[in-house]
């Protein structure tokens, strides 16, 4: 079993977007910082979903991994989207 995206639960706020994410009865909250998000988008909701397989697997291998910030919240970064 994995994370994915409680339906209809993506929101933007100012400069990132947050994903509620839930693997049985655990809910996890994910961030999408500003540099992670797409660029340029219209609608950055759209575009959230149509990479929204890219964000729960990072999110995924982050959370199995204990990365965890601060804020016991799972953050997306650029340097989680780039290859290395």
């Amino acid at each position: 079993m994995s994370l994915a995206t409680v339906p209809g639960k993506i929101r933007l706020y100012g400069t990132h977007a947050i994903l509620v994410m839930t693997e049985g009865s655990l809910h996890q909250t994910v961030c999408i910082s500003d540099d992670a998000l797409p660029p340029g988008e219209s609608d950055l909701i759209q575009s959230i979903l149509r990479d929204l397989p890219l964000y729960e697997g990072i999110a995924d291998r982050k959370f199995a991994e204990g990365q965890l910030a601060y804020d016991g919240r799972v953050w997306i970064t650029s340097s989680d989207i780039t290859p290395h």
